[in-house]
């Protein structure tokens, strides 16, 4: 019987050759580039840029087992009584060690893709001539309180010959030996605010980002029969509700 950590080390194992890397990301089963799409659109918000289709995908840095601290919130309240002196007394029970949260693998890559920003961008700026009373007669006007009109033009189209544009995105990824959603959404959940704690999403190219990095849960593949396909369909589907990314993967 395989120890409880054999899959995690046989995908630390797998992952050593980039071409396995690649077809995480990529597999050869998803022409249309589906999940790096998904792993882009919970970083970059969609809202802002929308992507049309990804050109390609370079892993420049990987890293496995790395920890990231989860972060302590302090809160106290000093009073001040008059005429008496000031005092303040307080105790504060803190961890030795913060919780530790362990990404089985973390990427930096680099994914170059055809988009268009989807914002729209300001037009005009119309002040209007006064107020209206209820009565339909014109209002007293005070100089700094005029309504204004704001018009707005629609983003410009998509141009499929402009160039493609390379987006920085962190992929972290967590392995589970087996599928149990609720502990996997847990462990995801509190990896993914400590790592937004320790380095807050930034502007980048393509706005604001939504999160500091992209998460990837990868899962033992099930067997090939169809009630285990649809297992693996409805698991993909619960945790992109949250914003994460499954993967099934077949361990060497």
């Amino acid at each position: 019987m395989a120890a409880t950590n054999g899959f995690t080390d046989d995908l630390m194992l797998r992952y050593l050759a980039p071409d396995h890397v690649r077809s995480l990301l990529v597999p050869d089963t998803d022409p249309e580039r589906e999940r790096v799409r998904a792993l882009l659109v919970s970083v970059y918000d969609p809202a802002s840029l929308d992507i049309r289709s990804v050109e390609s995908v370079k892993v420049v840095h990987q890293e496995f087992q790395s920890g990231v601290h989860a972060s302590i919130a302090v809160h106290g309240s000093w009073d001040k009584a008059i005429p008496t002196a000031e005092q303040a007394r307080a105790t504060v029970d803190i961890p030795a060690t913060p919780p530790v949260h362990w990404i089985d693998m973390s990427l930096d890559t680099v994914v170059v893709v055809k988009a268009v920003s989807a914002d729209s961008l300001l037009a005009s700026v119309e002040a209007e001539a006064a107020w209206a009373a209820a009565d339909g007669a014109a209002a007293p006007q005070n100089a700094y309180e005029r309504p204004y009109q704001l018009r707005y033009a629609e983003p410009p189209p998509f141009e499929p010959t402009a160039p493609a544009r390379s987006l920085p995105l962190r992929v972290s990824a967590l392995f589970f030996d087996r599928l149990d959603l609720a502990d996997a959404l847990r462990r995801l959940s509190q990896a993914k605010r400590a790592v937004d704690a320790a380095s807050p999403p930034a502007a980048q190219d393509g706005g604001a980002l939504l999160a500091s990095s992209a998460w990837l849960a990868v899962f033992p593949a099930t067997a090939t029969d169809e009630p285990s396909q649809m297992t693996e369909q409805l698991a993909g589907d619960l945790l992109a509700t949250q914003g994460y990314v499954a993967a099934f993967e077949t361990a060497p």
